[in-house]
């Protein structure tokens, strides 16, 4: 028991049996990204295209290794109490822009939608003060994601 124990503290809690090729950070975003998705009590099929099409396109995985690392993540999710062990894992392991831009996938998610839920908003504002990205980044993630969903009518 002890061993298990220790090879967490070890592996900063966040490695999965089974999904070792994913790193911190990787489980991290994933998780974050995951939490954006539940938190109206919704995760709908358009939150989960945008989940997986994020992981592709941002994270650079093909699609089969993106849905083993939601797999990973969900599972590190469900284990953890708070997100502060998602957030500081990849405010270490990310400068300020790669923060931004993990605050902007958040958008993306929650928006995937078409409806901002209060609790959603709160989150994301969280999760960006956690991150360290100031509120003018946050704001203008938010925006550009808006006027992208705007542009294409989704």
């Amino acid at each position: 028991m002890f061993d298990k124990i220790k090879a967490l503290l070890r592996e900063g809690g966040l490695r999965t049996e089974g999904h070792a090729a994913f790193s911190e950070r990787d489980i991290a975003v994933a998780a974050l990204l995951l939490e954006a998705a539940d938190t109206d009590g919704d995760h709908s099929d358009a939150e989960h295209a945008a989940l997986r099409d994020l992981v592709v396109t941002k994270l650079g995985h093909t699609p089969a290794a993106a849905l083993q690392l939601l797999e990973a993540a969900r599972i590190r999710q469900r284990e953890a109490v708070e997100l502060f062990r998602f957030t500081d894992a990849a405010r270490r392991a990310m400068n300020e822009t790669e923060r931004g831009a993990l605050v902007e996938m958040l958008w993306e998610v929650v928006y995937a939608d078409g409806v901002l839920d209060p609790f959603e908003d709160r989150l994301i504002r969280s999760v960006a003060a956690l991150l360290h990205v100031p509120d003018r980044l946050r704001a203008e993630a938010r925006q550009r994601v808006v006027a992208r969903k705007t542009a294409t009518g989704t």
